[in-house]
């Protein structure tokens, strides 16, 4: 199996095979698996990712997680302490500048929100594997945020150009509890009843 950096070299440089257009056709597809999700349905706050580069494109996903009346948070990093905040923002338009690594995230006007509000996190990754576990950018950040906010469902998003039987993983890792592609979605078994 290849190392983790390779890996993600790999994937990332053939999911930037994909065009504009066909990242957003897929984009949509995926959007309309997860908004059928019974827990993305049921789920009153949700932190999506802001995308980046060629990722799966979240922004009208906020929109409509916003129009159907859910409270939408998005990351800032903060680099210092190499963490994630999840911040409520109401108009990506206005909410949205970038910041770290060039990436959009909220502004100072955007409040951060309890962690044990969060019923719902959206994960990217560079690499999904097919049993759940993902290789992200190399910082970190998601692996910590999601030992913090146990209680959230997690749902990995991406594109199927990324999915591969396995990945290397630690035994830091978190597995997504659910991952949808514009192939569908897979539901994985990692966590009890008690999400423990």
């Amino acid at each position: 199996m290849k190392c983790k950096s390779d890996l993600r070299g790999a994937i990332i440089a053939r999911r930037n095979t994909l065009s504009p257009n066909e990242v957003a056709q897929k984009s949509a597809a995926a959007c309309d698996y997860l908004v059928s999700l019974p827990e993305f349905a049921a789920a009153r706050v949700v932190m999506f990712f802001i995308t980046f580069g060629t990722e799966t494109d979240t922004l009208p996903m906020v929109g409509r997680a916003i129009a159907a009346g859910k409270r939408v948070l998005a990351p800032r990093a903060d680099r210092d302490a190499k963490s994630l905040v999840p911040c409520e923002i109401t108009n990506p338009e206005t909410d949205l500048a970038p910041g770290a690594y060039g990436i959009r995230e909220p502004g100072p006007r955007c409040l951060a929100v309890r962690l044990e509000a969060i019923d719902v996190v959206l994960v990217p990754a560079a690499v999904w594997a097919e049993d759940g576990y993902r290789v992200g950018y190399g910082a970190g950040y998601y692996d910590r945020f999601l030992k913090s906010v146990p209680r959230a469902c997690r749902i990995g998003l991406g594109l199927e150009v990324q999915v591969v039987p396995q990945v290397p993983r630690g035994e830091h890792d978190l597995p997504v509890d659910i991952l949808v592609t514009e192939a569908g979605v897979r539901k994985f078994s990692h966590r009890s009843a008690n999400h423990g």
